[in-house]
């Protein structure tokens, strides 16, 4: 199980964040083509969840903008993201995905 994170799939943030997340995410692809059947290997990229050490390096300015493009009007609740990692976990004929938990986010 991988966590990565929505600058993986937009350029957004540093540049070495969003390279090293996009890599991980082809990680993900690739370890579950090496280690299927036997082993599945799949990913979440949550976006911004507000009361995170991460999160608290985002200006308040782009926090509220975020909330304001997403789908769902906030941000990412961390308990969504906590819940699609077990399920991942559970699964056995899920390999190889990534799953985008952003409450919605459309980039621009």
């Amino acid at each position: 199980m991988n966590v990565s994170g929505s600058p993986g799939l937009v350029p957004a943030g540093s540049l070495t964040l969003a390279v090293s997340k996009a890599g991980l995410m082809h990680l993900t692809r690739c370890l579950a083509a090496a280690l299927g059947p036997a082993i599945t290997v799949n990913c979440v990229a949550p976006g911004v969840m507000e009361g995170t050490r991460m999160s608290a390096r985002v200006p308040p300015a782009r926090i509220t903008a975020l909330r304001e493009q997403a789908a769902l009007k906030r941000t990412t609740a961390c308990e969504d993201v906590a819940r699609q990692v077990v399920e991942f976990c559970q699964s056995e004929s899920v390999t190889g995905q990534t799953l985008v938990v952003d409450a919605g986010v459309v980039f621009h």
